[in-house]
């Protein structure tokens, strides 16, 4: 004779809680924009891991660290402020300083555009790319806790998925986000962090010039038979 066996339902109910706390937790990153005139992305390799070699670090001497005069009265996203730009400034720098890369500066106009699609997205925090011109990178965490700097260390981490020598991401990974923020002509940057209707946050930056061009290398080097290409 069979039996069904039913959980209490105090029992369904904690275990329906304990999903849902632990998807909350865990960010997205966007998929990355689609190609543009210059075809910006970067195509997966199946390529293994690269880490950079020590010829490419600390190559340039500047001052990473930001000023409060660098970052004007009106400059500063929302929620913090000069504070908090100088949060996304300061931990955007450090990446690219560790891979000899110019300093990125703040700029109010590119964080205005991010925060008013902020704006929009708010009901929905939706991982939905704006129309600008700019380079864009997203991010969605299910609680609001997270800080600017730790938003740039998990776009940060796709480091390890990038190869230098095929110049794309490896097979099923993401690395967009971290050679947009390394991007060797990207000179500025604005961010904003909106919290969602329904709760979490949504946290935009854009980069000018823009960054992640096909057939063109992050760090300004020869992508001679490299095979760069869209997603």
């Amino acid at each position: 004779m069979l039996t069904t066996r039913i959980l209490p339902a105090a029992t369904v109910l904690l275990l329906l809680f304990l999903s849902v706390a632990v998807a909350s937790a865990s960010p997205l990153t966007d998929r990355g924009q689609g190609p543009t005139t210059r075809f910006r992305g970067l195509r997966s390799s199946s390529s293994s891991r690269f880490r950079f070699r020590g010829r490419f670090r600390y190559r340039y001497r500047y001052n990473y660290t930001v000023p409060s005069s660098s970052v004007g009265s009106s400059g500063g996203p929302p929620g913090g402020g000069k504070k908090l730009a100088r949060e996304f400034l300061n931990a955007h720098n450090r990446v690219r300083f560790e891979k000899g890369q110019p300093p990125l500066k703040w700029d109010a106009k590119l964080a205005r555009t991010a925060r008013r699609w902020g704006d929009e997205r708010r009901n929905d925090c939706e991982m939905r790319h704006s129309s600008s011109p700019y380079g864009e990178n997203l991010f969605w965490g299910g609680q609001d806790h997270w800080t600017p700097t730790e938003v740039v260390e998990s776009w940060a981490k796709e480091q390890d998925y990038y190869n230098v020598l095929s110049n794309g991401c490896d097979a099923g990974q993401m690395c967009g986000h971290y050679t947009q923020i390394v991007w060797r002509s990207t000179a500025k940057i604005g961010c904003a962090r909106q919290k969602c209707a329904g709760g979490g946050v949504l946290v935009i930056c854009n980069y000018d010039p823009p960054g992640n061009y096909i057939n063109e290398n992050p760090f300004g080097l020869s992508t001679a038979g490299a095979g760069a290409g869209p997603d």
